[in-house]
């Protein structure tokens, strides 16, 4: 496995990747959402263990975030 902050990047992206070919038309909403939830659940999970580590609440990240900056 990579490190830690470049696979949250890549996760990251490949979901963009995936929230943008919704909103252009490529991919139906719920296509979309089934793609990406795997890769939110592991984002979410190592959000959550960063956050544990320095003690503040998680932030965790949404299907909608996607189309803003996060």
């Amino acid at each position: 496995m990579n490190d830690g902050n470049n696979n949250l990047r890549d996760l990251l992206a490949e979901a963009r990747a995936v929230h943008l070919a919704m909103r252009y038309g490529q991919i139906t909403y719920e296509q979309a959402k089934v793609r990406v939830q795997p890769i939110l659940r592991s984002v979410n999970d190592h959000v959550g263990r960063i956050a544990k580590e320095c003690k503040v609440k998680p932030k965790y990240i949404k299907f909608q975030d996607l189309g803003r900056n996060l």
